[in-house]
């Protein structure tokens, strides 16, 4: 008897355990309904991912159209219901919802009176994207910020083996200075700090150069005679990527933040 009982033990747990995965099959969130409540009765999803319901025991549906205690519509984003299903012992699928709008929803029980027991839930459904509307991928439809936003200044990859320092550039495109020319600044001894800058951006050379800047669609904007050194004053220069130009025709970029 002691070991039939712990066979039946297991059994049982078994049983539970895979009804959880397996009874409604695609779900990627399980909500159960027993007794009088959904457990758990509150999640956050996201658009795209589905929701299944399981009924372990009891008679039980999902309403997710109106209020079964006022009659008045839950006015969610979109109605969404279950069929009515009883079940005694083994757990059943009341179904599943794919959720493709993000809002926030409420639904509850319909039979016996069980909405007005305390069976009723909600489902916050976020829409992640990138919020911030300085970026290059601003989604105006997200609900929720997931940290992949692209902002100009940004380091990137253009794919391309000859250029280094690749960044994203004010017209969104991903763009680096080739290699052979950063090298051959680096032979000059030209240096530019800070990079990025916001105030004073400082330009040394180790032998005299007439200067020239240019903004990022290719306008001058400040020029200077022979000097081993430079110093601007950029607080009042709009954001973006900025080009460098030696007397030899050897260029540089820097960032104004």
């Amino acid at each position: 008897m002691k070991y039939l009982s712990i066979f039946l033990l297991c059994l049982l747990t078994s049983t539970f355990s895979i009804g959880q995965d397996e009874i409604c099959p695609g779900a990627d969130v399980i909500v159960s309904a027993q007794g009088m409540s959904y457990s758990p009765d509150a999640i956050i999803v996201n658009v795209g991912w589905t929701v299944g319901w399981v009924n372990y025991g009891g008679t039980h549906d999902v309403n997710g159209v109106s209020s079964s205690i006022t009659g008045e519509s839950f006015n969610n984003p979109e109605s969404f219901s279950l069929g009515t299903m009883s079940v005694d012992s083994v757990p059943v699928c009341l179904g599943t919802h794919t959720f493709t709008i993000p809002g926030f929803y409420s639904y509850d029980c319909t039979t016996y009176g069980h909405a007005g027991s305390g069976m009723v839930a909600n489902i916050t459904v976020h829409l992640p994207g990138c919020m911030d509307v300085l970026a290059c991928n601003y989604d105006s439809n997200a609900t929720e910020d997931n940290e992949s936003c692209v902002l100009i200044g940004d380091d990137c990859d253009d794919g391309d083996e000859n250029t280094q320092d690749d960044v994203i550039q004010e017209n969104c495109e991903c763009l680096g200075s080739p290699v052979s020319i950063v090298g051959e600044l680096e032979d000059l001894s030209v240096l530019i700090f800070p990079n990025p800058v916001k105030s004073i951006l400082t330009i040394t050379l180790n032998s005299k150069s007439k200067l020239q800047v240019f903004d990022s669609v290719g306008k001058l904007v400040e020029e200077t005679g022979e000097v081993t050194s430079w110093v601007l004053n950029v607080s009042a220069w709009g954001k973006g990527l900025y080009t460098v130009k030696t007397q030899a025709g050897e260029i540089h970029k820097f960032i104004v933040e």
